[in-house]
C-alpha cells in the first residue's frame, strides 16, 4: 500500500498527515500492540483528537482508500 499512501500523502498534503511504523524495528512492536494489530498492511486514521476512525486490513485498492479518506475530510470531488 506504500505507493497509494505516497500518492494520497502528496495530493492531500496539508490536509493529512502521516505515519510509516515498521512493524519489527524500532518502536513498531509496541505500537502494533498498542492498537492491537495482528499483521499488516494496516492503514490507520485518526482525526485531529487522535481519535481512530477507521481501520483497514490488508492490501486495498487505491481508489477505495481515497473515497474513506474523502469521506473522513468531507471533500467533495
Amino acid at each position: 500500500m506504500a505507493p497509494i499512501v505516497d500518492g494520497l500523502e502528496q495530493e492531500y498534503s496539508g490536509q493529512i498527515a502521516v505515519q510509516r511504523i515498521n512493524a519489527n524495528e524500532g518502536d513498531g512492536p509496541a505500537i502494533m500492540r498498542a492498537y492491537k494489530i495482528l499483521g499488516h498492511p494496516v492503514l490507520l486514521i485518526f482525526n485531529s483528537q487522535q481519535q481512530e476512525l477507521h481501520r483497514l486490513i490488508g492490501p486495498k485498492p487505491a481508489r477505495e482508500v481515497e473515497i474513506l479518506l474523502q469521506e473522513v475530510l468531507n471533500v467533495k470531488r
